[in-house]
């Protein structure tokens, strides 16, 4: 078994893959690979009041299911499903408890290191070095709306999957438990205050997305 394309195969055509995923991820081949990465995010903590899902694991399956419903409406469904499914990746090194909490301080630039470095055996360098950009950017939605000192925006807006950056915004603050019908509107209008910011900031023009993002509305706000 390709284990890699096995992997691709399912991002790209299921409609819900974590559940062939987590099938796979009890094969010995796939033990035997580098993709057993996933395997440790089980055992991987989160702060319940903000992942009341639990463990690393479960929130990333409702990431990649939630990616997987709107991926036609991405750039690149490849680069935009793989960046679902590593987007988390880094916090298997950088998870420890601090001060009553665990924390993940720079999982997403660990993340970006460790999604190059598996992809690149498997895929084009173009394509490693896109979803692991996509791995690096994807917290810049709590930097930009918190006015935090760790973004890097003129880089986020050159990048050629910007639009996919920010679908991936979206994915990542609903693939988690026990959320209101008001908390996901709100989640969906903090993407759009995101966008007029950066529009404020950078003078460009955020419509094409905008419009991504109404039309994709009633697939991720039930």
């Amino acid at each position: 078994m390709d284990v890699f394309k096995t992997i691709d195969d399912i991002l790209l055509l299921d409609e819900k893959p974590s559940n062939k995923i987590e099938i796979l991820m009890k094969e010995q081949e796939f033990i035997d690979s580098d993709f057993n990465i996933f395997n440790k995010l089980v055992n991987v903590p989160q702060d319940k009041k903000f992942h009341p899902e639990g463990n690393v694991w479960n929130h990333t399956k409702m990431v990649v299911d939630l990616a997987s419903k709107i991926k036609k409406y991405s750039i690149n469904s490849e680069i935009f499903m793989w960046s679902s499914i590593f987007h988390d990746i880094g916090k298997i090194k950088t998870t420890k408890f601090i001060k009553g909490r665990y924390r993940s301080y720079n999982h997403d630039l660990e993340g970006e290191k460790v999604t190059y470095n598996i992809l690149k055996k498997y895929m084009n360098e173009d394509k490693a070095e896109s979803i692991s950009e996509m791995v690096r950017f994807h917290m810049h939605h709590i930097y930009i709306l918190k006015d935090l000192p760790f973004s890097n925006i003129d880089k986020l807006i050159k990048s050629s999957n910007y639009q996919d950056i920010i679908l991936l915004f979206i994915c990542d603050k609903l693939g988690r438990g026990n959320q209101s019908l008001e908390e996901k509107i709100n989640t969906v209008n903090d993407v759009v205050v995101i966008l007029d910011k950066l529009e404020g900031i950078t003078g460009k023009s955020n419509n094409d997305i905008k419009t991504k993002i109404n039309n994709i509305k009633e697939i991720i706000i039930k």
